[in-house]
């Protein structure tokens, strides 16, 4: 736009105070539903260093146009029950750009505190559309605030509160026995991390991916010498991050996770081999015990619905020996031989086989401790992994905040200082599926 073109005449105080914003002078052209503003040091003689080499050799170099969409609340608080009002209006900022002569000439931006860069909302208005984005749908967040629903703007604007919030959490209270789950999401597996205590499982984080430096970053911000017992899911980052950074720890692997492991490649042949198969709630029903099962009618719609789907029936009598053999007192060989006892015909056994094979040392812990995971522990799990199941796809920073940050943690105070111990999983998993409900019925926003 080239150099400067306004003077100090030219900016209106009552319009700066009605926008409200520190640093930004309202330009007497403004309107209620679009302001044109410019920093307060435009009008100074106040030179910025250079951020690339520190020189103060700056000068002025050009002023560029940048619009906003900006958000201002009603100053008359809501009635009990009634929403805040607010008005979404436009925001033109004209941002002055400097050269620095002390390191070739190099070009850029006078800082500004009242939005990120890359991003068209200013950072009042994106904090708005986060907060409701972290219970209900980021599209019908942005339809109540008349707001175009850019994807290529919703990382930034939760990264944003994702810190602010993040930086409001206590520290962590190390327990001494420490889980990491693979929960899927999508096809993309997320580490749950718990702390197993004497009243429940809570979570702790949930982490962006299996890898070994992901899992190191986080087992690092816990006090490895008050760790005793990690219950590790098999994977080989999970064992090696736990192995480096809890040298002292016992890694095993329980039996709720080789069942876990099974149910799921159960239930990828019953997905594949199981269509319109003659039972209500199939999934459910074709994974657990026969010997559980309610009614005599159902072990017959089974039976029945097993005679045309004969590779789904070879995966089901296994499942059911594998279930029934660890219901009793059991050792790594019956495992190693019901595993050599599979049909051929059932490749999504092999992970569970692999996982026998190459894990025998943490499955062989289990088995020898005396002091097993509480009994509450696979089914604490088990509704972690269907809440994930259930919640609608998005971005990473969108579920772990979901998840992890629109509820409070349970606190505990150690030695006259506040710890956070985790979100217990029944209050976990009840505020997913309610935030899954809200997106899934398309609930409005606020409302």
């Amino acid at each position: 736009m080239g150099k400067k073109r306004y003077k100090e005449k030219d900016v209106s105080d009552s319009m700066t105070k009605a926008l409200g914003i520190a640093d930004l002078l309202a330009l007497k052209t403004s309107t209620e539903s679009h302001y044109y503003t410019v920093h307060k040091r435009y009008f100074s003689d106040e030179k910025l260093a250079c951020p690339a080499c520190g020189s103060m050799k700056t000068r002025c170099s050009k002023v560029v146009k940048r619009t906003f969409k900006d958000i201002l609340w009603n100053e008359t608080p809501a009635e009990e029950g009634e929403e805040q009002g607010f008005k979404v209006f436009d925001l033109t900022f004209y941002q002055t750009y400097l050269r620095c002569d002390g390191c070739n000439n190099s070009v850029f931006p006078e800082p500004i505190e009242f939005g990120d860069k890359g991003c068209r909302y200013t950072n009042r208005l994106s904090d708005a559309l986060a907060d409701g984005t972290f219970r209900f749908s980021y599209k019908k967040v942005c339809n109540y605030f008349g707001v175009p629903a850019s994807t290529a703007s919703i990382g930034p604007i939760m990264r944003r509160r994702i810190q602010y919030r993040e930086s409001l959490l206590l520290p962590v209270s190390t327990p001494k026995k420490l889980g990491i789950m693979e929960a899927i999401f999508f096809r993309e597996a997320h580490p749950v991390v718990f702390a197993l205590r004497d009243d429940g499982v809570y979570c702790i984080d949930i982490l962006e991916d299996s890898s070994e430096e992901t899992v190191v970053t986080f087992l690092r911000t816990l006090d490895a010498n008050k760790i005793d017992t990690v219950y590790i899911d098999p994977v080989d980052s999970i064992r090696s991050a736990a192995a480096t950074t809890l040298p002292s720890a016992k890694l095993v692997v329980t039996d709720e996770c080789i069942l876990r492991y099974a149910r799921n490649a159960m239930l990828e042949i019953i997905h594949e081999d199981g269509k319109w198969f003659p039972v209500k709630f199939r999934d459910a029903v074709l994974t657990i015990q026969d010997k559980h099962l309610q009614s005599e009618y159902d072990r017959r719609r089974i039976r029945d619905g097993m005679k045309s789907r004969p590779r789904l029936k070879k995966a089901y009598d296994s499942h059911q020996a594998l279930m029934e053999l660890m219901s009793k007192g059991w050792a790594h060989d019956a495992l190693e031989k019901w595993a050599e006892e599979l049909p051929e015909d059932l490749p999504e056994f092999d992970t569970l086989i692999d996982v026998i094979d190459l894990f025998k040392q943490e499955i062989n812990d289990h088995i020898e401790s005396e002091e097993k995971p509480p009994d509450f522990y696979p089914t604490a799990l088990q509704a972690v992994c269907e809440a994930f199941k259930e919640m609608p796809h998005c971005i990473f920073d969108v579920l772990r905040a979901r998840c992890f940050l629109t509820i409070a943690h349970d606190t505990i105070e150690e030695n006259g200082t506040k710890y956070r111990l985790g979100i217990h999983t029944t209050r976990l998993t009840q505020n997913m599926n309610e935030i899954s409900k809200n997106i899934k019925e398309a609930r409005e926003y606020g409302l």
